[in-house]
C-alpha cells in the first residue's frame, strides 16, 4: 500500500527551508545597510588616526608587552643556572618516570621469574597475542 502523504510532507519541508533561506538572505543584505548610516550632525567629528599611531597601539605595544613578559619569565633562571654544558658531568639524580618506585638499584634484587609474575597482573589493555 502507498502512502500518499509523504509528497505532501515533503513539499511543505522544501517551502520551510525556502522560506528558512529567503528570510536569511534579507536578514544577511539588509543588516550591514545600518552601519552605512551617517553619524548625526550634532557629535563631534572623530579626529584622524594616522599609520604610525595604529601600528604603536595595535602592533607594538602588545609585541612590547609581549616581549616584555617572556624576559621577565625567563630572566631569573637564566641569572640563577648556566645549565648544562657539554664535557661536565651531570649534576641532578638520574630519573625514570615509570619506573620502579624503589629507585634503579632494586631492579637488581628482583629475580627474572618475580618480573615476569608481576607484569601479568598489571593493567592495561590486555590484549592477547
Amino acid at each position: 500500500m502507498m502512502n500518499h502523504k509523504a509528497p505532501q510532507q515533503s513539499r511543505h519541508l522544501v517551502r520551510r527551508a525556502v522560506l528558512a533561506l529567503g528570510t536569511a538572505l534579507v536578514t544577511l543584505v539588509a543588516l550591514p545597510a545600518v552601519a552605512s548610516a551617517d553619524t548625526p550632525a550634532a557629535w563631534d567629528k572623530a579626529p584622524h588616526v594616522s599609520g604610525l599611531d595604529y601600528l604603536l597601539v595595535l602592533v607594538l605595544i602588545p609585541g612590547g608587552l609581549a616581549l616584555l613578559i617572556s624576559l621577565l619569565v625567563s630572566l631569573p633562571s637564566m641569572i640563577n643556572d648556566r645549565g648544562y654544558e657539554p664535557g661536565q658531568s651531570w649534576r641532578a639524580e638520574p630519573e625514570w618516570f615509570g619506573g620502579p618506585q624503589k629507585g634503579v638499584e632494586a631492579t637488581d634484587q628482583l629475580s627474572p621469574e618475580q618480573i615476569e609474575s608481576a607484569e601479568s597482573g598489571r593493567g592495561g589493555t590486555s590484549g592477547q597475542w
